[in-house]
């Protein structure tokens, strides 16, 4: 390698000398310097996307769990105590137009009135955390009637509609369930004193006239007060839809926090004073689990089913995957109610504890109402056939409009949109010991008395606000991640750059020759 270049000229007064040794000393391990720290800066790059990658997943679903679980700080405390966005509950009754008929064993022929909207305002009180594990807490719930949702397609020739004032004909709850309870538990002189009591009510009669406000809130009926005089236990009041009554706000109902055990957020273990429920005949029956189905526990696996707690059935109500679909603007899981679920004991054993001898597609509510109330998807949707063909006014089961779903962030567990539908059916069959009942036939038919459609989820604030302090983080580290990818290729094209010309300044050095010395030569580097 040359270590001096020199330069002769041949002049007067001798040779002219430049010394370039110096200058390439110096640079040489200036050029290795930035080398080295550009090796060591893409190495220490590389090294944070490898180990920001590795940890990620941990450090955003602690953000998630502490996001969820149900705390004085968090969103999901915050939606459970008073839920924001509205819920409503879509009543349509079933008008029976053709009484005299059905009374001797006819076919019913029913009209549709409604939808009737209300809107259900939910709020937790005297909540009181046990333990950092379970919630114990009174709930207020209550209805305010939407009049223009319900009239919204009003036209100029039509009525408005008006449950306070609306009438319909429907079937005598209270005499039908004094009967068919006293047929198959009751006495022969407790069977007289019924029919006598309800003869003296006026009661005697296999239909009522009354408004929509009075069977969906619950009415006092004078059969029941005559009766609660010798049987004081007994309820006097009568209510088409149970979760629509005005609740017992001394009742305590707890639910886990998901702080020690974040796979059982939210799950009830006490509801309205209940540790169990007595009138179902199993353990599993009677036991009470599921969410209010506000959120779920987070990383939902699509294999499995998730339970919520429905207080219509009285029972822990288990939905299926049925795949992804967007709503609200993210990627969420949809679910049914699978057939098994409403499925005869003899097609589900589990199902026996509900008393499930009955056809299939229809939930056997007696034990709970104390009357032959049977629930079952709209239009008897899942259920067999005949079923529907037994009235008459239904319109046709289907599946994309008429069953229960649920769309469920996966991440975090949160419930996006819900539409649960449920339709309440009489169960009428002959009772040849009380008048105006023994005229009916003897196989039992069930005729839908009404259609109960409930809508909830997040509005387009509560996505925001779920967006900001669930998922902008992520999309705050997901750009982090970008930034140091272009660091990293930045550093290697600047690493690969000096490289590069290193060696080709030391190839130029290693091939340079260097000349005898002469008069009047020259040495060109």
């Amino acid at each position: 390698r040359v270590r001096e270049a020199v330069v002769s000229t041949q002049s007067t007064g001798g040779t002219s000398t430049f010394d370039y040794s110096n200058m390439e000393d110096r640079a040489k391990p200036r050029a290795r310097c930035y080398l080295y720290t550009l090796t060591i800066c893409n190495f220490l790059a590389i090294f944070l996307i490898v180990f920001n990658l590795a940890l990620f997943p941990f450090v955003f679903q602690a953000l998630v769990n502490s996001q969820v679980v149900l705390t004085n700080t968090t969103l999901s405390f915050t939606q459970w105590l008073k839920p924001t966005p509205a819920i409503y509950k879509i009543v349509t009754v079933y008008n029976v137009t053709n009484p005299d008929v059905v009374a001797v064993g006819g076919q019913p022929e029913l009209q549709a009135l409604g939808p009737y909207y209300f809107r259900e305002y939910r709020e937790k009180i005297n909540v009181e955390e046990v333990y950092d594990e379970d919630l114990w807490f009174n709930e207020k719930k209550w209805y305010e009637f939407d009049y223009n949702m319900t009239n919204s397609n009003l036209t100029n020739t039509s009525k408005p509609l008006d449950p306070s004032k609306d009438k319909f004909t429907t079937f005598n709850l209270a005499y039908i369930g004094v009967g068919f309870n006293l047929t198959y538990s009751g006495t022969p002189m407790e069977i007289v004193a019924a029919t006598t009591v309800a003869a003296a009510e006026g009661e005697q009669s296999l239909f009522m006239h009354r408004t929509i406000s009075e069977v969906v809130f619950g009415y006092k009926d004078k059969l029941l007060t005559a009766l609660k005089i010798a049987k004081p236990y007994l309820s006097d009041t009568v209510q088409l839809v149970y979760n629509m009554s005005t609740v017992d706000e001394t009742t305590i109902s707890r639910v886990n926090t998901g702080r020690k055990n974040i796979s059982l957020l939210g799950q009830y273990s006490h509801w309205q004073g209940q540790n169990k429920l007595s009138f179902w005949c199993s353990p599993e029956a009677q036991q009470i689990n599921g969410t209010e189905g506000l959120f779920f526990a987070p990383n939902l696996d699509k294999t499995k089913p998730i339970t919520t707690f429905v207080d219509d059935l009285f029972r822990a109500n288990p939905m299926e995957f049925v795949g992804e679909e967007e709503c609200m603007g993210m990627k969420t899981y949809k679910y049914f109610i699978p057939k098994y679920v409403l499925a005869n004991s003899t097609i589900n054993p589990l199902n026996k504890g509900f008393y499930a001898d009955c056809p299939n597609g229809l939930m056997n509510l007696t034990a709970a109402v104390m009357a032959p109330v049977f629930a079952s998807k709209p239009s008897f949707l899942d259920a067999e056939e005949w079923l529907q063909k037994e009235v008459t006014g239904l319109p046709p089961a289907d599946n994309n409009t008429m069953d229960t779903n649920l769309w469920v962030e996966p991440i975090t567990g949160a419930l996006v949109k819900a539409r649960k539908q449920l339709q309440a059916n009489m169960m009428l069959m002959n009772l040849p010991k009380f008048p105006k009942l023994n005229k009916l036939r003897a196989k039992p038919r069930y005729v839908p008395i009404s259609k109960i459609i409930e809508t909830g989820g997040m509005d387009d604030d509560l996505v925001q606000t779920f967006r900001n302090k669930v998922f902008k983080p992520r999309d705050d580290f997901v750009m982090i991640l970008w930034a140091l990818f272009g660091l990293c290729t930045f550093l290697g094209g600047m690493f690969c750059f000096l490289f590069v010309r290193i060696v080709r300044n030391n190839q130029k050095e290693s091939t340079l020759l260097i000349p005898d010395e002469g008069k009047g030569s020259n040495v060109y580097s």
